[in-house]
């Protein structure tokens, strides 16, 4: 086998005779390694990360000659400290470093680290990051190479598999064409980042808190919404509008004042007849046409005399609708935003979105047809139930593909990337055409920083990293003919 195994590239090899392993943590290696002298050390490498502690392991143990671990650098992620606590500590019942938490390779067996941590002495000195400072301190750990086993200690290595991502606690923005597109990103989303926990109900969840989604260009027509046929509610269900301009189905229940005697409350009831009275997506209406620029247009859905303390408080609390123009538009657009304190992504989401869209086309005829603007919809409790699970991963396989980041409209605007050697022009534009600015710079980690503020969307941020490397690469060697925007480089092998 060749030694190191793992992340060769990243490592540094000095004298196999050393017996001693330099760990600089997050201090770059090309600051310190001109100042030692490769006799003296056996590797070199980096820990950035907790789980670089179990390669660490691996790599020792694969060559188990090293007696000494030089620990210095700067310890940014704490990966430092998980080292000398297992050293020091050793791993508790769970397997899992003691006092830290950290989970090692469950490959590597307990035996071999009690064996490492008998055989292997470490030297912290973390925080020590000047490179004659720790030339010195390695000049004074010189230590020949000692074997600890008869063997190398080789262990198999598994892929790792994970049901939840690591994400930001609070906050998701989505944004999608329709409501069934936006469904399935929602369903993926809280499938992959959702954090799992116990409910007030009797099943666990998944859970986002935070989300909000906005749709551009759904029909508020439901006879023409982007419902499927593999949605967990039919189109009959969903209803549709009524020759006398009423609604069936859970769209009636939603937008008018009926109230089924066997329910304890609708959505519907509380826009139409709050408190047995007030119709307020009538008040909504008035209050727009009044004045344009109203900021009042709201309508509540949380009654607090009814729902604090009730066991079926309405999920849906607030909805807010706005007329405001976008630059280069001759008349304004409804927006509405909608706010719920609780939401069943996988069962309910998409309902309540076509309801939404519903009522915005509705407010929008009252209006004199104004055109429809963005559903916003926050989602202050973004869920799927454990018994949704199954179908819901069964519905993503089925349904769920990603989309080409290139067809990805970024708000922000958009970038033309040409070259003028010795620089890369960059020329933002509006999604208008309007050409708004223009960056210049000799490299892509230098435009990266001028334009990153002035992209909106992850996947167009991948893509122009992409695309200035390609042309930092061709400007670099000497071929700036070479480059063409969405193009290969167009360079002769």
């Amino acid at each position: 086998m060749i030694w190191p195994p793992y992340f060769a590239q990243s490592l540094a090899l000095g004298s196999p005779e050393s017996g001693v392993g330099i760990c600089l943590l997050w201090t770059p290696q090309d600051r310190v390694l001109p100042a030692l002298d490769p006799a003296d050390y056996a590797i070199v490498g980096n820990l950035y990360s907790r789980d670089g502690v179990s390669f660490l392991l691996r790599t020792i143990l694969a060559r188990p000659r090293i007696r000494t671990i030089l620990l210095c650098g700067k310890d940014a992620t704490g990966s430092g400290a998980t080292l000398v606590s297992l050293l020091r500590d050793g791993l508790d019942a769970e397997g899992r470093v003691a006092g830290d938490g950290t989970r090692l390779h469950p490959e590597i067996p307990r035996e071999a680290v009690d064996l490492l941590r008998r055989s292997v002495t470490l030297y912290d000195a973390r925080d020590t990051v000047r490179p004659d400072a720790i030339a010195a301190l390695l000049r004074d750990l010189r230590r020949p190479a000692e074997p600890f086993a008869i063997a190398p200690l080789i262990f198999p290595y598994s892929e790792p598999t994970s049901a939840a991502m690591p994400a930001a606690d609070c906050g998701l923005l989505l944004r999608a064409d329709n409501v069934r597109s936006a469904y399935l990103t929602l369903i993926w989303h809280v499938l992959s980042f959702g954090v799992r926990g116990t409910t007030q109900h009797s099943s666990d969840q998944r859970e986002i808190l935070d989300v909000l989604t906005v749709v551009s260009d759904e029909s508020a027509d439901p006879a023409t919404c982007s419902h499927a046929d593999w949605m967990p509610f039919t189109r009959e269900s969903l209803g549709v509008r009524l020759p006398d301009g009423g609604f069936s189905g859970y769209l009636g229940q939603f937008l008018t004042g009926a109230h089924p005697a066997d329910v304890s409350y609708t959505y519907g009831a509380r826009l139409r007849t709050f408190g047995g009275v007030i119709d307020q997506v009538a008040a909504i209406m008035s209050d727009l046409q009044a004045s344009g620029e109203s900021r009042r247009a709201v309508a509540a859905l949380w009654n607090p005399a009814l729902d604090i303390g009730s066991p079926s408080p309405p999920c849906l609390n607030l909805i807010q609708a706005r007329l405001r123009a976008a630059p280069g538009d001759a008349v304004p657009r409804l927006h509405l935003t909608a706010y719920f304190r609780s939401h069943d992504i996988f069962r309910a989401w998409a309902a309540n979105a076509y309801g939404l869209r519903a009522l915005q086309g509705l407010i929008a005829e009252g209006l004199g047809n104004v055109p429809l603007g963005d559903l916003a919809i926050l989602s202050h409790s973004a869920h799927i139930y454990a018994h949704d699970w199954e179908p819901a991963g069964e519905l993503l396989a089925e349904h769920y593909r990603t989309t080409d980041s290139r067809l990805t409209r970024d708000a922000r605007g958009s970038f033309v990337i040409s070259l003028e050697p010795p620089t890369i022009l960059v020329r933002h534009y509006s999604l208008g055409g309007e050409h708004l600015q223009s960056f210049r710079g000799s490299s892509a980690r230098e435009l990266s920083r001028q334009i990153s503020a002035y992209v909106g969307e992850i996947s167009h941020a991948i893509y122009l990293g992409q695309e200035l490397q390609k042309a930092e690469l061709a400007l670099a060697l000497g071929r700036p003919d070479a480059y063409r925007q969405d193009r290969p480089l167009a360079l002769e092998i």
